[in-house]
């Protein structure tokens, strides 16, 4: 697991941010994060299924992808989860073959994400503009904060 701290330039975190944030954003429901919870959450898809689904995708999500050296993209998506709807997901793996997953956080709060790593658990916190890079087979789960009312991220898996 890698946990890298202001991974975009400043500017570059500005601007994806200030778009997913934006109160005209077009989310979409979610009745489940995974098979075992029943959290509804919001979700947007920049890439799935083999191919983009956003016009966003190439501008702001391409470089990103640079960066973290990705060969293929699986799925790009953002997601706001809100506390008074969501508490913890489900523990889950994303894929079950040798990939790689990333979840940069947009915003600071005391939510974050649990690993459960040899039987241990281990909490990466929310902060914003950091990144947390970890094997796909990783079991994790989402857990919502208590001091403040949202959560933004954008995650990635990929090869």
């Amino acid at each position: 697991m890698n946990v890298i701290k202001n991974f975009l330039p400043k500017d570059q975190f500005k601007q994806i941010k200030d778009i997913i944030l934006n109160d005209d954003f077009p989310w979409r429901i979610r009745n489940s994060m995974t098979d075992t919870d029943k959290n509804i959450y919001f979700t947007y898809g920049f890439f799935n299924n083999y191919k983009i689904n956003s016009e966003l995708y190439i501008p702001h999500i391409i470089p990103i992808l640079e960066k973290l050296n990705v060969i293929a993209p699986i799925q790009v998506r953002a997601n706001l989860i809100l506390n008074k709807i969501f508490n913890k997901s489900g523990w889950h793996i994303d894929y079950k073959y040798d990939s790689t997953t990333a979840i940069l956080y947009l915003t600071t709060c005391n939510g974050g994400t649990e690993f459960k790593i040899n039987n241990e658990i281990k909490f990466i916190q929310a902060e914003e503009n950091k990144i947390v890079i970890f094997p796909a087979k990783t079991q994790h789960r989402g857990c919502t904060s208590t001091d403040a009312e949202r959560r933004y991220i954008i995650n990635f898996n990929y090869f």
